[in-house]
């Protein structure tokens, strides 16, 4: 078996899998594995054929582990097993204090055998855009920066400043969140709200909703714990689906103030 970085071919195999799988790839998110984290996603080729696909990114304390994905023909044969535990050794050796993913129903059994535990759930949330408002322009990186380092503990400026490109932050003050244009469907995330304020987490949903084009599907990853479900309900999203978050560490995260995840699935 080898584990290698994607070349072209392995990109549309990747895309035309995760499609049969449902699985919505932002344009963000791919932008970013093609290019700042090209070396952080890897296809394992077993007998000269392409088997299956997964990502390991680092930050400073943390990573993800996300895109496990094998064809539908190779499994039942471990290769989903020897795919994420490549993963998690290259983060650990990084020597990361906490590594992330999210997980369905059907891949608890696995990572709870490899010393991860539920820290919370992610729901997915798609709302539909009123083109009321057009995009300003204006973001405020530094204090969206800041903000995400005192809910995550440490610093995510990288992703946030590439994911930055032709977003708008939404809400404001200790409520935040980046309004990301996309082909695939806008995105609403990373989203922070600390103070757990109801009327500020409504005031953030309608401005992203007013600047998002009318008809144009706006998805959110957001955290049960948040408490934020009566406001996406009263706003007009419907939850789509559901995974858990997991995390594998030595001391149990705490989360203060994430509302929704940045990207749609591996980045956190």
């Amino acid at each position: 078996m080898q584990f290698l970085p994607l070349n072209n071919s392995d990109w549309q195999l990747f895309l035309k899998w995760a499609a049969t799988e449902g699985w919505t790839i932002s344009s963000q998110e791919l932008r970013l594995f093609q290019d700042q984290w090209r070396r952080s996603f890897f296809v394992l080729r077993a007998e000269g054929k392409v088997t299956g696909f997964v990502s390991a990114v680092a930050y400073e304390e943390s990573g993800w582990i996300g895109n496990l994905l094998v064809g539908s023909e190779h499994r039942g044969q471990r290769y989903g097993a020897a795919l994420f535990d490549f993963a998690l050794a290259l983060l650990r050796q990084a020597g990361l204090q906490r590594i992330w993913l999210t997980a369905s129903e059907t891949g608890l059994p696995i990572y709870q055998r490899r010393g991860f535990v539920t820290i919370d759930r992610v729901d997915r949330w798609c709302g539909r855009g009123q083109g009321l408002l057009k995009l300003s322009g204006q973001v405020a990186m530094a204090e969206l920066i800041d903000l995400d380092r005192s809910c995550w503990g440490e610093s995510r400026a990288v992703l946030l400043s590439l994911l930055a490109n032709q977003a708008e932050i939404c809400g404001s003050d200790k409520n935040m969140a980046l309004l990301q244009p996309s082909a695939s469907g806008w995105q609403l995330g990373p989203w922070l709200a600390p103070l757990r304020y109801s009327q500020q987490n409504r005031s953030t949903l309608q401005q992203a909703l007013a600047k998002t084009p009318a008809g144009t599907g706006l998805l959110t990853d957001v955290l049960a714990s948040a408490g934020i479900e009566t406001c996406l309900q009263s706003s007009g999203f419907t939850k789509l689906g559901s995974n858990a978050l997991m995390c594998l560490s030595s001391q149990t995260p705490c989360l203060q103030g994430v509302a929704a995840l940045a990207s749609l699935g591996s980045i956190g």
